[in-house]
């Protein structure tokens, strides 16, 4: 297996991002997707640094990075290749897509629309057309990883959008109600209330099935976050992320982890009666 990163700047990188929650996670996971690597290596410290430079390109375009990702896609693939021409084209593949999928998790993280849903469902459709084995599966393993919310507004230093009826706790965490992400103003007391009554705390797919329901039966919006959900219904919303992320990845094709029969019953929950 070859190794970019020498143990001198393996150090280095990890004393200097010591702190940092990104590279706290990419170390969760980090060990084992570097031994999937059989030829190529990507260590966690410069899957960090090489995700940090994809999410600064990023926030320097801001929304024209649309069109551009297919040409970062390349330009990283190709860089890796000409590291060694030996290695196969799979390896190569999954080395730049577990790149993109950090940058996924970190965008995923952000109170924008644009870089929460828009840019993170687009990189995404790129990694599955450059599909490589067992992609989903490996992005199920970084969705898995949960960052705090807001860590990528911190990290591009921008405000977040207007309020919209926002709190912002004594941490000065941005929390978005719910309620914010309910389509119709008119049915907020009635999503409420269905919800309520069909959601099961200690049972976390469950209760994001019954939200699911409600995204598919379009009464939610399809970027709810965990936290808001947390703080209405009381819910951990680590516990239920996990299964929003996997949705999401559903509706664009890049898993088969639901199916439509399983989404009915909980659509049909939002149901005129």
């Amino acid at each position: 297996m070859n190794q970019r990163f020498q143990p001198a700047e393996i150090k280095l990188v990890s004393e200097k991002y010591a702190e940092n929650e990104l590279y706290k996670a990419i170390c969760q996971i980090g060990r084992k997707l570097e031994a999937e690597l059989t030829e190529f290596g990507l260590c966690p410290e410069e899957c960090i640094v090489e995700t940090l430079e994809l999410l600064n390109i990023i926030a320097n375009k801001g929304d024209a990075i649309s069109t551009e990702i297919e040409d970062i896609w390349l330009q990283k693939h190709n860089e890796y290749k000409r590291f060694d021409r030996h290695v196969s084209e799979n390896e190569i593949r999954k080395a730049v897509g577990i790149v993109f999928g950090f940058a996924i998790l970190a965008l995923g993280t952000s109170s924008h629309s644009f870089y929460k849903f828009t840019l993170t469902q687009q990189l995404m459709q790129n990694i599955a057309n450059h599909s490589f084995e067992e992609w989903p599966l490996m992005l199920d393993k970084i969705f898995s990883i949960s960052l705090p919310d807001g860590w990528y507004d911190t990290f591009i230093n921008e405000e977040p959008e207007k309020d919209n009826g926002c709190n912002r706790e004594e941490s000065g965490t941005k929390v978005t109600k719910f309620t914010d992400f309910i389509i119709n103003n008119a049915e907020t007391d009635k999503v409420i209330s269905i919800i309520r009554k069909n959601i099961t705390p200690s049972r976390p797919k469950q209760t994001a099935l019954v939200i699911i329901g409600g995204i598919e039966a379009g009464k939610i919006q399809q970027d709810v976050s965990a936290p808001s959900i947390e703080k209405e219904f009381g819910v951990k919303g680590n516990s239920i992320k996990p299964y929003l992320t996997k949705y999401r990845g559903y509706k664009i094709g890049l898993n088969n982890y639901f199916s439509e029969d399983e989404l009915k019953p909980f659509k049909v929950l939002y149901c005129e009666k």
